[in-house]
């Protein structure tokens, strides 16, 4: 734990930087019982962040007023407090002190707004911040950012109403919020500018192509692997997700295919396990169009182009069927918890449409693939009976791609008390 600035006045505000605490979420800690303990005594501090802030294990509070009642110039604090996380207190360990200077905090400037407020940052790039105020030609030439990592920073221009501060990217190492903390250039006082600046990383636009498909003939169930290629080498594959993956036929018919993630076979090409959904529609052979979208780091890739393949009808596909589900016996307390949900298994499972549990439950299909679905009650199931349950399913019919209707005869589940 340390606290910026380490040294602070009489109604200065400093930040607390915590240690993470293995297994427990920041968000869901709050910070109580803040006190400044001298030579024994302690100072309840009133005026803090109760909460961490989102992206970071750092909070803020003022130095209380009755630090007027001890004498100068200096006095050593203890920061204490503690975090409530789901029931659990943690005490932090009374070893850390900073140092309280006996006057009142007063800033030889003050700062009416800093622009940008939200900058896009990446190793090559740096940004520079317009500061608007008063008194700023006794800023130093140097500041801090306190936020989930304190960063240095760089002041210039030393006019009275405005400077700047220049952010290297090379220089932050964790992106969120932060606040500017100036110094005074004799003292070296520092002070936090209550205005938030959110600093996120510059992702570059990522070009994708498309390679090639094996096979490029495909009936509905079939499995295929899609090549593709990127145009930045040093883009991590475990940062590009996959979206859509659609067929379009030439005779009007899509479908959404089935895939995983990209298995990065070289710094710029990679391989997609992809299946042909069984519920495709195909009367007769006919070219089809494939189509992807992706991200790089949250933000859409450029995809350059699309592949041809073509489709034939499959005479093997046969109608779903299911082999088995968990859990196959269940209380009535379980199934309305939010967490709940049936895994059903078997083949070709990707016709189903929609799901009813007995007659009268509709489920939400909450993943699908060919061999699996996860289900759960699309609304509460608080008044279901204790009984014995077939699921009722909705599917499309391989053969004529007319929706049918069918009762699973071979699964069945147990409600209990």
């Amino acid at each position: 734990m340390f606290v910026l600035p380490a040294s602070l006045k009489i109604g200065g505000e400093g930040v607390v930087y915590v240690r993470p605490i293995p297994g427990v979420l920041q968000t869901r800690a709050g910070i109580f019982d803040l006190k400044l303990v001298v030579n024994g005594d302690e100072h309840t501090v009133t005026n803090y962040q109760k909460s961490f802030e989102s992206t970071s294990w750092t909070f803020s509070f003022f130095v209380p007023q009755s630090f007027h009642n001890l004498p100068g110039p200096t006095q050593s604090a203890i920061v204490s407090f503690k975090i409530l996380s789901d029931g659990h207190v943690f005490q932090t360990l009374d070893n850390f002190s900073i140092d309280i200077e006996i006057v009142d905090d007063k800033s030889p400037f003050s700062v009416d707004s800093i622009t940008p407020t939200s900058i896009e940052l990446d190793e090559q790039s740096s940004a520079q911040l317009s500061v608007a105020g008063t008194g700023l030609d006794k800023v130093s030439t140097t500041c801090t950012l306190v936020g989930p990592s304190p960063v240095d920073a760089t002041v210039i221009g030393d006019i009275d109403t405005s400077c700047s501060v220049i952010i290297r990217g090379s220089d932050v190492s964790v992106f969120g919020k932060y606040r500017v903390m100036l110094y005074e250039i004799a003292s070296r006082d520092g002070f936090l500018i209550p205005i938030i600046l959110n600093i996120e990383e510059k992702i570059p636009t990522l070009k994708l192509e498309l390679l090639s498909v094996a096979p490029d003939d495909l009936s509905p169930g079939d499995s295929f692997k899609l090549e593709v290629s990127k145009d930045v080498a040093t883009a991590s594959w475990d940062d590009v997700r996959i979206g859509d993956i659609q067929i379009d036929a030439a005779g009007g018919g899509t479908a959404e295919v089935s895939h995983g993630t990209v298995n990065g076979d070289s710094e710029t090409e990679g391989s997609i396990n992809c299946s042909v959904p069984s519920s495709l529609e195909v009367t007769a052979k006919e070219e089809a169009t494939l189509t992807l979208s992706a991200t790089y780091k949250g933000k859409p890739m450029t995809v350059t182009n699309t592949l041809q393949i073509t489709l034939e009808p499959n005479s093997q596909t046969k109608t779903f069927s299911i082999s088995s589900c968990t859990p196959t016996m269940v209380s009535k307390a379980d199934v309305q918890a939010a967490g709940f949900r049936f895994s059903i298994m078997g083949q070709n499972l990707d016709q189903i449409t929609s799901i009813k549990f007995g007659n009268s439950y509709q489920m939400n299909i909450l993943s699908r693939t060919a061999s699996r679905i996860q289900c759960r009650f699309l609304t509460s199931a608080s008044d279901i009976p204790e009984n014995m349950y077939r699921f009722t399913v909705r599917y499309k019919d391989p053969q004529s791609g007319v929706e049918e209707s069918k009762i699973v005869q071979n699964v069945r589940v147990k409600i209990t008390p």
